[in-house]
């Protein structure tokens, strides 16, 4: 049987507003995975955000959440909101008993709420790349060197991957494409352009998620 799924934020990486990638977005995640996975429409108080995910996907878009969970009833939520919005959004995700599982954006700021909680994956996507997880496999203590723009949604990413990976970090800014160079006991590798096809990693944890809930597997990037 399908899951039924709701995107909360229809902005870039939810919806892909003003964005040509629709592959690297929740939105092109569940259609790709439609034979598993429902998506049934979106939550969005923005009339811009809402109306270019309406006619892009073809779907209804409420204007808040408790009106969107009561008309759609979803069994799996992407919150692809901004950090500061994310205590506003679970405190209606909370009055909600049907949820089996949450696809978050990255960061998630809120670990102090897990117990009540069904599985949480955050969505720091290079979890879901075969090469970045042979590298987590080893168990080998290293060094990441990452050059990438001075923002929280890029940081965070490299500070997910170098706890991953039980590597120092070293952030250099650049504005530009993010590229990195893993070192450990004489290895390197270098990543460039992003280092992971976004569509496919975001199809990757999606899929992961999917099996969680079903008894299938353990969460690649569980909220902790």
């Amino acid at each position: 049987m399908k899951q039924r799924a709701v995107i909360i934020g229809a902005g870039r990486i939810g919806a892909g507003f003003q964005w040509s990638d629709l592959g690297y977005t929740h939105a092109g995640a569940y259609r790709a995975l439609a034979d598993r996975v429902e998506l049934v429409g979106f939550v969005e108080p923005n009339e811009e955000r809402a109306q270019s995910a309406k006619l892009k996907w073809q779907l209804p878009v409420y204007e808040d959440v408790p009106t969107g969970l009561a008309a759609m009833r979803p069994d799996v939520i992407s919150v692809c909101s901004q950090p500061q919005d994310q205590a506003d959004i679970y405190k209606f995700l909370i009055e909600y008993r049907g949820i089996k599982g949450i696809w978050q954006e990255k960061p998630f700021l809120l670990g102090n709420i897990l117990e009540e909680w069904p599985p949480i994956q955050v969505n720091y996507m290079r979890r879901g790349d075969v090469m970045h997880q042979s590298i987590h496999a080893t168990q080998m203590q290293g060094r990441l060197v990452v050059y990438g723009k001075d923002d929280v949604h890029t940081k965070c990413h490299f500070e997910d991957l170098a706890r991953w990976w039980r590597c120092t970090l070293d952030y250099r800014q650049f504005n530009g494409p993010c590229a990195y160079i893993y070192e450990a006991g004489g290895f390197h590798h270098f990543f460039d352009n992003g280092g992971v096809d976004g569509a496919t990693c975001f199809r990757a944890m999606l899929g992961n998620l999917l099996d969680h809930i079903e008894g299938k597997a353990e969460l690649w990037s569980p909220a902790v």
